[in-house]
């Protein structure tokens, strides 16, 4: 089986701020984001990683560098467009308490009934389209390297939709189990069919 090393990114200003950190918008990440970040690659330097994958945006990369700076023998940071972040359409970048005044109900279905958002509405991707490229990706790897160790850094909403999937969670259920924590490591052995949870969100 594969083991999965999934990381999410550092905090970030625009988490700092309360706006919606979404697949269209970034920034840097905090101090606190980058010491919370350093932590964790203290305990993984001595990990064995065959094979490094980060979103696009910076804030993952940036995570995926402080990682792979201490590891003991890095491998190459490959970059997949498919670990993007959720795109939210014209909540990208929002303040988040503003978008709760005004769309109460959205909100709602967004934070606790992903079958029932209406993406479409905010130009936003849905949630069966998030899941979709982020499964891709994870069994096209599992497929490439069957028995190998994978470090995997991305965003909250890809994580929280994808790792729950991969449990076997609906979509209507995905979000109960709330969001991992910036700079926190699930870590997860899969193949195809079969998904062993060894660590959830633990942070350092």
């Amino acid at each position: 089986m594969t083991q999965f090393y999934f990381v999410r990114h550092g905090k970030t200003e625009i988490n700092a701020e309360g706006r919606f950190n979404g697949g269209t918008v970034d920034s840097p990440l905090i101090p606190s984001g980058v010491e919370a970040t350093k932590r964790m690659a203290q305990h993984l330097k001595t990990v064995s990683f065959d094979v490094a994958l980060s979103s696009p945006q910076m804030r993952a990369q940036t995570t995926a560098n402080i990682i792979l700076a201490e590891n003991a023998a890095p491998p190459e940071l490959t970059v997949v467009e498919d670990l993007r972040e959720m795109r939210l359409g014209d909540w990208d970048g929002q303040k988040i308490d503003q978008i709760t005044a005004a769309y109460p109900e959205d909100l709602k279905n967004y934070r606790t009934r992903p079958d029932l958002f209406a993406a479409e509405k905010f130009h936003a991707e849905s949630y069966p389209s998030l899941i979709a490229r982020s499964t891709k990706v994870i069994e096209e790897t599992a497929k490439l390297y069957p028995s190998e160790k994978i470090l995997v850094v991305s965003h909250g909403i890809l994580l929280m939709a994808l790792l729950n999937t991969l449990k076997g969670v609906p979509l209507a259920k995905i979000r109960e189990s709330g969001i991992v924590d910036n700079s926190s490591l699930t870590i997860l052995t899969y193949s195809k069919g079969q998904t062993l949870i060894e660590a959830w969100g633990q942070t350092f």
